[in-house]
């Protein structure tokens, strides 16, 4: 706490925002110039799993055990010691069939492989309901944080929250990783781990707030009390909760790497916003929404004079 003493977490809401600002409008421009990358499960496509491959060959060498130019369009990624998970287009549109490609790579790196193929109209019903997902999660904590605090509250818990989702799939975009369910589900566990820290901001926020009348020096005040108070607490919180996730994104597999990236990323995205972009925006909603109620009362009083 006395490393942030003088910190003025609500008063220099323009610094915390523009380095937000910064980060968005990178991972917007990762994300306009083409750079999300969905996998399979959103697009349709085949999945090849060779185990117990023989010689350890390169990347490079699987890609070119594709029959064709399949090689070209594919993603090829080790899988453990001695085995790679191959990931194609839809080979109907390439003029393949999942059995030629199993048995070329079959032929070519003596391995045992396993297909799994997932239709592009299925893979476009997966997107829908993983984006219907998150939106029902969104919604719910409009909702809960509306009745168990205020809308304000919601209405700043969210704009967090959709700072923490741009910011985690802007970098994925911008790194060129695979988008794909594993994805989704680390994003909603970064929802629920942004407003975690959020909530107890606004907890504490809460309970330092006079019960009647609003004054906007005095709120701005013992919100910034308020944050000091719990920071520590935010911050210790994270960077034990980056330090394993930092060892799953270093040492675990392909598929588990992807959910550790995105968790680094959220919890980093999500620990910054609840500090310093979730109280600040409520600060200033509710400084907007005194002075339209003043403006209101100041044109009724005068229609009543006249």
């Amino acid at each position: 706490m006395v490393a942030f003493k003088n910190v003025d977490f609500v008063g220099r809401w323009r610094i915390w925002f523009a380095v937000s600002g910064a980060f968005l409008l990178i991972c917007v421009v990762a994300i306009a110039l083409g750079g999300f990358n969905p996998g399979i499960d959103f697009t349709g496509g085949s999945a090849f799993t060779a185990s117990g491959v023989q010689g350890s060959p390169t990347t490079a060498e699987v890609r070119e055990a594709l029959p064709g130019d399949l090689g070209d369009s594919s993603i090829v990624q080790s899988v453990g010691e001695d085995g790679y998970e191959v990931r194609t287009p839809v080979l109907a549109e390439e003029g393949y069939t999942d059995a030629e490609v199993r048995q070329a790579l079959e032929e070519e790196l003596g391995a045992e492989v396993s297909v799994t193929s997932i239709s592009p109209t299925f893979g476009g019903q997966i997107r829908t309901q993983a984006l219907q997902a998150v939106a029902a999660a969104l919604a719910i904590i409009v909702l809960f944080i509306s009745i168990r605090f205020e809308f304000s509250f919601a209405m700043a818990a969210m704009v967090a929250l959709i700072h923490d989702i741009l910011i985690t799939i802007g970098i994925y975009a911008l790194v060129g990783r695979e988008v794909n369910l594993v994805t989704v589900v680390a994003i909603l566990t970064v929802l629920g781990y942004s407003l975690y820290d959020t909530i107890i901001i606004f907890d504490r926020i809460r309970e330092n707030a006079p019960q009647a009348g609003y004054n906007r020096q005095r709120y701005e005040e013992l919100a910034n009390n308020s944050i000091r108070q719990v920071v520590m607490r935010s911050i210790y919180t994270s960077v034990c909760t980056l330090i394993p996730v930092a060892a799953l994104l270093i040492f675990g597999e392909s598929t588990l790497s992807d959910f550790a990236f995105a968790l680094l990323v959220g919890i980093a995205a999500g620990t910054y916003s609840s500090i310093f972009v979730a109280a600040p925006v409520l600060c200033l909603y509710k400084a907007w929404r005194a002075g339209r109620i003043g403006a209101g009362k100041g044109r009724t009083a005068q229609s009543a004079r006249s």
